[in-house]
């Protein structure tokens, strides 16, 4: 809970100060301290729940509710889906009915994040050894790749824009006026797998807090990329993650001899695999 307000707190701050006419230095700090400070908080929430000991059940009942919490702090989304059901009239009057301060897009960031994080920890019940954590990343970072540059992600962020922005946190803060390497967006699969790492992390006894001490680093981190490919579609956030909590965790790691041969022989697959759909979809775009 002392994270959640905390969270609602700086971003509430953040958000009043945001409306104030400050100078272009002041805009920047701003913009910097709300995007740092909310990013740092939203995992420290993560890391505090993914701790928590919790039956299946539980985890269903927390789910479901911050699902409903979070379509009820979002309205919007009900107007994407009108349009997408061929009803858009009364997905806007649905939403139009529900909008009732602007502040409550704050309370969808903490629904959003709280949803992801049980929805990973239902996912984490599938890895039975904390070791399998090395391939579940890479293979998940590959598919994360792909998506965004040329998968469903890359097709909505050109088409569909606000679907991507309304299942992201975003810091209440307007862009800075001054190029800054600042991640403002962070989306719910993001959050739903560093909940599937850190989950599995803490249940087998391996070092958590460092792994996501590690994870805020990276993240921190990322924005750059946009320097070097102002033009790129989007930024893929699970590699930095997975190097993050695999970095942080790698002496836990231990394989045997036949795990080792199997795990090249999967990776040598996985590489053919990608490389086949990265080059197919470049070929389509030529």
């Amino acid at each position: 809970m002392a994270y959640v307000l905390a969270y609602l707190g700086l971003s509430l701050g953040g958000s009043l100060l945001s409306k104030l006419r400050l100078p272009t230095a002041g805009e920047a700090v701003l913009a910097l301290t709300v995007a740092t400070g909310t990013l740092a908080f939203s995992l420290l929430l993560v890391l505090s729940i993914s701790r928590l000991k919790l039956r299946p059940g539980s985890e269903v009942a927390w789910l479901v509710g911050m699902m409903v919490l979070f379509f009820f702090a979002r309205p919007d989304v009900f107007a994407i889906a009108g349009r997408w059901l061929g009803s858009p009239g009364r997905g806007r009057e649905i939403a139009e009915l529900l909008k009732i301060t602007p502040e409550q897009q704050l309370f969808g960031n903490i629904a959003l994040i709280l949803w992801a994080v049980f929805l990973g920890r239902l996912v984490s019940r599938v890895i039975r050894e904390g070791k399998l954590l090395l391939p579940v990343a890479v293979v998940a970072s590959i598919a994360d790749i792909i998506t965004v540059f040329w998968g469903v992600v890359a097709h909505l962020t050109e088409k569909a824009p606000e679907v991507v922005e309304a299942f992201s946190t975003r810091a209440p803060v307007p862009p800075p006026p001054v190029s800054l390497p600042v991640l403002t967006s962070v989306g719910l699969g993001d959050f739903m797998f560093l909940a599937v790492f850190l989950t599995v992390v803490a249940r087998y006894t391996m070092n958590a807090a460092r792994a996501l001490w590690f994870t805020l680093v990276l993240m921190l981190v990322a924005p750059l990329a946009f320097w070097v490919w102002p033009k790129a579609p989007g930024m893929p956030g699970l590699p930095f993650i997975s190097l993050a909590v695999l970095g942080a965790n790698w002496r836990y790691l231990r394989f045997t001899r036949d795990e080792k041969r199997a795990l090249v022989f999967a990776g040598a697959l996985v590489a053919i695999v990608t490389a086949w759909i990265v080059l197919s979809a470049i070929w389509r775009t030529k």
